[in-house]
């Protein structure tokens, strides 16, 4: 496990999240591999962390890992569903980087490197449809304003057009997929630095996911689920994700907020710039190089 896990920005979101009341309820609304978790763990004695995860064999892999601690509870759901709920944290970190173990791992059809079905869902027990079966349904129109909505690719109509003429036989695994983009891009944009189908499977994933629209609800969620002086973290890895958290914050911050029962409360962003990577965290994991913190406070 830990060759494909690095908990990105640990030490930045450690440092935001300080100090760490006593006894504080900690929710790693995004547990992977339990990285963030471990430290919390290591930094107080008396905290009790909720782990939550869509995906049940991360979660499995993270309860092996820190199942010998009881001051964790493992959670099989979506940040958005279980934040809406009546728990109350002090701390809330909302990691949105799909892992390591997903992107180096064909069976789960996320790796643009190993062939594997195409499904993409993060949890598979689940009833949505996967990434084969989206191609399958959606018009061409629909198609490329997924593939360039959510991956802005500059080539999504190309890229849509030659999927549906080639989806007559079913497109079933990550290397079909891969080849139908490569070839339906112009020649010049076939050699980058990236492979020309990366957008396209960043695009499908969250479209399958519902990634953008379950961050959109995780937010106000989020912020009514803190402690008076909790506050709620948010990781972002592209420009999509991180314009709705530094919208949403802003917008949360101009007004009181309504609460239960009535009342209200207001909230202060802490970073006035997103908190990005230090060298010594680029040289070890280049993948967070794109990672992005912001961070915002329930005032008492």
């Amino acid at each position: 496990m830990s060759m494909f896990h690095y908990p990105v920005l640990r030490d930045a979101v450690m440092a935001a999240f300080q100090p760490l009341p006593s006894g504080a309820l900690i929710c790693d609304a995004t547990l992977g591999g339990g990285g963030h978790t471990a430290r919390f763990l290591e930094l107080s004695d008396s905290c009790a962390v909720t782990g939550i995860d869509a995906d049940p064999v991360m979660l499995e892999r993270a309860r092996e890992r820190l199942a010998a601690d009881p001051r964790v509870r493992f959670v099989h759901g979506w940040f958005d569903e279980v934040l809406a709920g009546p728990d109350r944290f002090d701390r809330i970190l909302i990691d949105l980087g799909i892992s390591m173990f997903h992107l180096r791992e064909g069976e789960r059809g996320f790796s643009i490197q190993e062939d594997g079905p195409l499904d993409m869902r993060i949890d598979p027990s689940g009833d949505g449809d996967s990434a084969a079966d989206l191609l399958m349904h959606c018009t061409e129109w629909e198609l490329a304003d997924i593939i360039f909505r959510y991956g802005e690719e500059r080539y999504s109509r190309r890229i849509a057009a030659a999927i549906i003429r080639e989806r007559h036989g079913g497109i079933e695994t990550t290397h079909q997929l891969k080849e139908i983009v490569r070839r339906a891009v112009p020649p010049a944009a076939r050699h980058g630095r990236i492979h020309p189908a990366t957008r396209t499977f960043q695009a499908l994933r969250i479209a399958v996911n519902d990634e953008l629209g379950r961050l959109e609800r995780v937010i106000p969620c989020g912020v009514r689920a803190l402690n008076p002086g909790g506050r709620l973290g948010i990781i972002s890895f592209h420009s999509l994700e991180d314009r709705i958290v530094k919208h949403a914050f802003r917008a949360l911050a101009a007004e009181p907020i309504g609460i239960e029962g009535g009342g209200s409360m207001t909230v202060r962003v802490l970073t006035k710039r997103p908190v990005v990577p230090d060298e010594a965290e680029l040289a070890e994991n280049p993948a967070s190089r794109s990672a992005k913190l912001r961070v915002l406070e329930r005032e008492e």
